[in-house]
């Protein structure tokens, strides 16, 4: 069994009902397409990006952490380039297995979320 984690990074604008609806799309595709296990798929958190992506500033990374039996994920790939909603994905295999948050449809508190945000404001006022 090999253990695979997809890291990808939504438009930093939508809220949080479009950001379940992006999350469970890319579920509902890896396990109907995949044929994987997913251990876990949850927002991470808005932050700042490192260069513009789409000429985005900021974007929304989503962890998702699955199991499968066989290397299938070229179409998945494919699909992700094509994904309107995704700026960008990274996809790597894991050496073990990893540690299971509570289901695979957990997500981040709102206000770890929200604290998150405040501190990226913090961050950004003492800059200018």
């Amino acid at each position: 069994m090999r253990y695979y984690e997809t890291l990808y990074i939504v438009h930093p604008d939508y809220e949080e009902d479009r950001l379940e609806k992006v999350r469970q799309e890319v579920d509902q595709r890896v396990e109907e397409r995949l044929d994987v296990k997913i251990i876990n798929s949850y927002v991470w958190g808005k932050r700042k990006l490192a260069y513009l992506v789409d000429k985005q500033k900021y974007g929304t990374y989503m962890m998702l952490q699955y199991s499968m039996e066989s290397l299938k994920l070229a179409s998945f790939n494919s699909w992700m380039e094509l994904n309107e909603s995704i700026l960008a994905y990274m996809t790597i295999r894991l050496e073990e297995e990893p540690a299971s948050r509570n289901g695979h449809d957990s997500s981040v508190p709102t206000r770890e979320v929200e604290s998150k945000k405040e501190k990226i404001k913090k961050e950004e006022s003492t800059k200018a």
